[in-house]
């Protein structure tokens, strides 16, 4: 019987790269903006869903930095951002909504209504669905065998196993990573990496009081990059 040949390696350099990050202003997507200006990035679109945030995004680095208000929700303004960045490289699906402040809407039995998981699926899967739809054929045709793109959607430890106190936000990560997994099965033979990032131990204004976390921001967009420079589609 005839073997289909192997998938390409598909190694991506971030210096160079035109990127998108969502949810940059800061954590994790601010982590990411700032090591890919690090890295020789020749352009960064950091987007914000409140433009009071243009500002001092723009004042990372003003020739490089291209500040973008967007609500990944937002189908119009998810157009708009993809009418404005038609160089892009590199998609960064960054934006998360972390789950309602009130623990018992966060849960199944407990909740009052399933808004929350509901919210949780917009932002965390749909969304990033949505904005690779519109990117990665903007990726595609910037990106050459040689030099392909990358679309790096940022999971969590909690899509893997159930956290209990943020039922809704794992479910939504576990959507998002089967998700991930269709648009890499889709894009195999074509020069763009789509990769699962399981993140963890990193310390944002989301990680609970007490807990001692392990990797700043940049270090984890580090260790991200070192990944997809050795062709990783599966990072922890």
């Amino acid at each position: 019987p005839a073997v289909a040949p192997p998938a390409p390696q598909k190694n991506v350099q971030v210096k160079d790269a035109v990127a998108l990050v969502t949810g940059s202003n800061r954590g994790v997507g601010l982590g990411f903006v700032n090591v890919l200006l690090e890295r020789g990035a020749k352009r960064v679109y950091a987007t914000v869903r409140n433009p009071k945030h243009l500002a001092e995004v723009k004042a990372l680095d003003a020739k490089r930095v291209v500040p973008l208000e967007l609500d990944v929700t937002n189908d119009a303004r998810r157009r708009a951002a993809a009418d404005a960045a038609q160089d892009v490289t590199i998609l960064i699906n960054n934006a998360a909504y972390p789950g309602s402040a009130k623990d018992e809407e966060r849960r199944f039995l407990s909740a009052g209504n399933l808004d929350d998981i509901k919210r949780a699926m917009d932002v965390n899967c749909w969304s990033p669905a949505e904005l690779a739809r519109l990117f990665i054929p903007i990726i595609l045709g910037n990106s050459t065998k040689e030099r392909p793109g990358a679309v790096l959607n940022i999971l969590s430890g909690g899509a893997l196993f159930c956290v209990t106190e943020f039922a809704s936000y794992s479910t939504s990560k576990a959507a998002e990573m089967m998700m991930t997994s269709c648009l890499r099965a889709e894009t195999d033979r074509q020069p763009v990496l789509v990769a699962s990032v399981f993140t963890g131990s990193v310390k944002t204004r989301t990680t609970p009081v007490g807990a001692t976390m392990a990797f700043t921001p940049e270090e984890h967009a580090r260790e991200v990059f070192d990944a997809i420079a050795a062709g990783q589609a599966f990072i922890y």
